[in-house]
């Protein structure tokens, strides 16, 4: 699991539990070595963290173990927090190599708190959180959100999560039957686990999905992964991690409430769970329902970036028109993802006058922004292998995925399509992260 870890003198007790607790509070986990921790096990921690935070004091400055620390980072390309708890002088090692990142200190009247907001930064871009997402319907969001996205764990490994916030569950069928999703709605195995307290988190609790007139506003710990997800690699598939948490009808509720502070409340939870679950995985997708719709604005919130699929034709254009409308009158700045859109179901052979227009910028001031600069490069050609199929009796969901689904057939410019895709968008994340 991956965590901050926090570097200190050991003679600082104060400003660290402050620290550990406040980031607690955020949904960050954090490590920091004990008296007794070896140096070996202090840079293991430190090699599977996303960020270090130094606190500096007069005593970290002449602590061995500090200093040891901040080289380890230092080595390992991880981002530097430090953090000024007293009025300690800062020369040699310390004034090369922490100085030039220092810029909050315990003295200022928000220094902890921008310090959390620096440290979540870093984490979130650990694990980037893409919703898959256009206010039109059939435009191949669930087959992107499988297809693209398996292809991207098979190409680059790591562990992707899946979240099928669409009603209708379609991504969870996709690799299920649905009585298996409808079994783990059952159980609070599913969608809605993320947004309110339910049997997933406690014994006694009742099930949020058997109230539809009232909204469980009781603050939660996320379920264990393993409790919570299903594994569609499973144990005898391909190697890696491909999770889906399963989606459910129910979650169409929140459409009807008329509590705004219930609705806010659950959100904070949607929003804590998928922070929680970050530092689990590498990467986080969501499908996405076809409306603006409270569960839209919990998607836009979470996700660092969209990517709408669209087809070659007006409709489509329609609904990433809106889709930006949303984006931009209901989403505050700060939290704004970043917007991509990606043609779906092109001709293979020629390019078509509607996609090159878009591309030349024809369709900017219809579209209300720069369309063509928000476009992908790649695009997915249209083809039978991507046409939805229920899973077979016995099948292992991974047959689902184009790009494990056997050989021949046209498959190999159809997995390179995929593959194509999803390197485009590793690598718009991988800039904004080097931001």
């Amino acid at each position: 699991m991956s965590h901050v870890y926090i570097s200190h003198s050991g003679k600082d007790p104060d400003a660290l539990l402050a620290l550990h607790e406040a980031l607690r509070a955020a949904s960050v986990t954090v490590f920091h070595p004990g008296e007794d921790t070896s140096r070996a096990e202090a840079d293991a921690a430190i090699d599977r963290a996303f960020a270090i935070i130094v606190l500096v004091s007069a005593e970290g400055v002449r602590s061995r173990r500090v200093r040891q620390d901040v080289e380890a980072a230092k080595a390992m390309g991880l981002k530097l927090i430090p953090y000024q708890v007293d009025k300690a002088r800062l020369n040699g090692f310390f004034k090369q190599e922490v100085q030039p990142h220092l810029r909050l200190s315990s003295a200022m009247p928000d220094g902890l708190d921008q310090l959390v907001a620096e440290t979540q930064e870093a984490y979130r871009k650990k694990c980037p959180v893409i919703a898959v997402m256009n206010l039109k319907g059939g435009v191949g969001k669930t087959t992107v959100t499988a297809q693209v996205f398996g292809a991207w764990q098979e190409a680059f490994g790591g562990r992707v999560l899946l979240i099928d916030l669409d009603p209708q569950y379609n991504l969870t069928q996709t690799f299920y039957p649905m009585d298996l999703a409808d079994a783990s709605s059952a159980q609070d195995r599913s969608v809605i686990s993320l947004f309110e307290r339910s049997r997933l988190h406690a014994r006694d609790a009742a099930s949020p999905a058997e109230n539809w007139l009232g909204l469980t506003i009781q603050p939660f710990t996320p379920a264990p992964r393993d409790q919570f997800v299903h594994p569609v690699l499973g144990v005898d598939g391909p190697p890696g991690r491909l999770d889906i948490i399963s989606g459910q009808f129910e979650i169409s509720k929140y459409a009807f409430s008329g509590d705004p502070d219930a609705l806010a409340a659950v959100k904070q939870h949607f929003l804590r769970s998928v922070d929680h679950y970050r530092s689990e995985y590498d990467l986080i997708v969501f499908d996405t329902n076809p409306n603006a719709t409270f569960l839209t604005r919990c998607a836009l919130e979470a996700a660092d970036r969209v990517i709408a699929p669209m087809h070659a034709d007006i409709y489509s254009l329609r609904g990433v028109r809106l889709l930006n409308q949303v984006i931009c009158n209901q989403i505050e700045e700060a939290r704004r993802p970043e917007l991509s859109i990606l043609f779906n179901a092109v001709n293979r052979n020629e390019q078509s006058t509607f996609e090159a227009d878009a591309r030349n910028g024809v369709f900017d001031e219809i579209a209300g922004f720069p369309l063509s600069e928000a476009l992908l490069t790649a695009a997915l050609p249209r083809s039978a292998h991507f046409a939805v199929k229920a899973p077979q009796e016995g099948q292992p969901a991974w047959r689902q995925l184009v790009i494990h689904a056997g050989r021949g057939g046209g498959l190999k410019p159809i997995r390179e399509s995929l593959k194509q895709v999803a390197l485009e968008i590793r690598d718009l994340n991988e800039r904004k992260k080097g931001h």
